[in-house]
């Protein structure tokens, strides 16, 4: 049995169901979707959009027209009708519909419509709403904003340095674009890096003050200034110079104060970065490849500060290698040799001043002994090593217990005249020849009694300048 309450109930459901297929419900009922640039556009959409062409972008006053297309699909198998559009917002004026769709749109079919962006006189943002009023049961009042800014004719700002551009707001110092000045010594000369201004608008760049600002401003100057004014498609230069006065890593930035009308570039900033260091030479002698600490008192053969026991009136020279082991220019002032036998001892050859940075330099000092013993001197060479100004060595020859008499030219022999040791015995007399008095060879040898003067017979020699003797003696018991 039922009850007035159930055929209530059972009544409205089968009107509602009756009211929903005689108004083509959700079974047939037309769905709208809108896309720009192949991107769909939901309704409602207030923040235009270069990726969906809702906006257009920056456009020069006073210039042709922008278009942009759209496409309206029909989703659903009914045919979709386009009641009317309308354009609302603050500024319609700029935008219409000048190529509208289809005012019927079959099922599951589309239509174009083009909107054009009509640029005035005036520069700025201009902004509107689309209304597009159709039979979809979802989203039949479809709205959404488009925008497009009216740019004036103006400069436009842009620096390079080293031709690669730098971007404004740049924090990060490269080498590249002369934004990073490296490591520059404290007593080194100021290192300039030039950058560029170009002017890339229509009107002229006007600048007011280029300045390096920051903690570290000190370290950096602006040491020529661009044009007051550049003209379009035109560049000036200005010089930022780096010269540290303390060590350590130093940041500053740059400020260029334009008439450049974007926000962000009427002060157009980036970074530079300047490392300073004190830079000291250090200075290092070695002889025959070993090093001689300075302030050395015990000459040795192995590292040719004790001479070879040299003939009187006779020559042995010894090269030396100054070295710079230190991080600035080695600057050799003074190489001189003191002590009460110096002038057995001569500089032959000084080094090399400066002396940068893991730079080598011969210096040869000659022994040329004029009377028979003992030979000392010492080698001192004073330089900026800040730790070590003054560099002393102890250098010790012998003179030969006889005389060289003379060198006579025989055809090409050469003979060699020598006193023989005063006391009575048996010695051996070697000769040795030389052409740089650095490498003896030896070419002969005498007996003797002592208390004589000899001659040696040196066949085939050449007699020339660079040919030198040297006798040694050795006794018999």
């Amino acid at each position: 049995m039922f009850t007035p309450r159930s055929t209530s109930r059972l009544s409205w459901s089968l009107l509602a169901i009756v009211l929903t297929l005689s108004l083509g419900g959700p079974v047939n009922a037309q769905l709208i979707q809108i896309r720009g640039n192949d991107r769909v556009i939901s309704n409602g959409d207030t923040t235009p959009s270069g990726g969906d062409h809702t906006n257009f972008g920056q456009v020069l006053a006073g210039s042709g027209p922008v278009d942009r297309e759209f496409i309206i699909r029909n989703l659903s198998s009914a045919p979709l009708q386009i009641r009317f559009f309308q354009r609302t917002g603050q500024h319609p004026g700029n935008f219409t519909v000048i190529d509208p769709p289809d005012l019927t749109i079959p099922g599951n079919g589309d239509s174009s419509m083009t909107i054009r962006f009509l640029p005035s006189a005036a520069g700025g943002l201009r902004t509107a709403t689309i209304r597009i009023v159709s039979t979809s049961f979802v989203d039949g009042d479809f709205r959404f904003d488009v925008a497009g800014e009216l740019v004036l004719p103006s400069p436009n700002i842009v620096i390079s340095g080293n031709g690669v551009e730098i971007p404004d707001g740049f924090f990060s110092p490269i080498v590249d674009n002369n934004t990073d000045f490296e490591t520059l010594g404290l007593d080194d000369n100021p290192l300039t890096r030039t950058f560029t201004i170009s002017n890339t608008g229509e009107q002229d760049l006007r600048i007011s003050s280029v300045d390096v600002v920051g903690i570290n401003s000190d370290q950096f100057s602006i040491s020529r200034n661009p044009d007051t004014f550049i003209g379009p498609d035109s560049e000036s230069t200005f010089d930022v110079t780096f010269d540290p006065t303390r060590e350590g890593a130093h940041r500053v930035t740059v400020h260029i104060n334009s008439n450049d009308p974007t926000p962000t570039e009427r002060i157009y900033s980036f970074s530079l970065r300047g490392t300073g260091q004190s830079l000291s030479p250090r200075i290092v002698l070695s002889g025959n490849g070993i090093d001689i600490t300075p302030g050395d008192e015990t000459p040795g053969p192995e590292d040719h500060t004790r001479f070879p026991d040299t003939d009187l009136l006779s020559a042995s020279t010894r090269t030396f290698t100054v070295r710079n082991s230190g991080n600035g220019p080695l600057l050799i002032d003074t190489v001189e040799l003191l002590g009460p036998h110096a002038a057995g001892f001569t500089v032959a050859q000084t080094p090399a001043t400066p002396l940068e940075p893991e730079g080598v330099s011969s210096l040869q000092v000659t022994f040329r002994p004029t009377v028979q013993g003992p030979w000392i001197a010492t080698l001192r060479i004073t330089s900026n090593d800040p730790a070590q100004p003054v560099y002393e060595v102890d250098l010790e020859g012998i003179g030969g217990r006889f005389k060289l008499l003379g060198i006579e030219q025989d055809d090409d022999d050469a003979l060699i005249s020598f006193s023989t040791n005063s006391s009575a015995g048996t010695y051996i007399y070697r000769i040795f020849h030389s052409t740089d008095m650095e490498e003896w060879e030896p070419v002969g040898s005498i007996l003797s009694n002592g208390r004589e003067t000899l001659q040696f017979r040196h066949r085939n020699s050449t007699g020339s300048a660079k040919a030198f003797w040297y006798v040694e003696e050795l006794r018999f018991e």
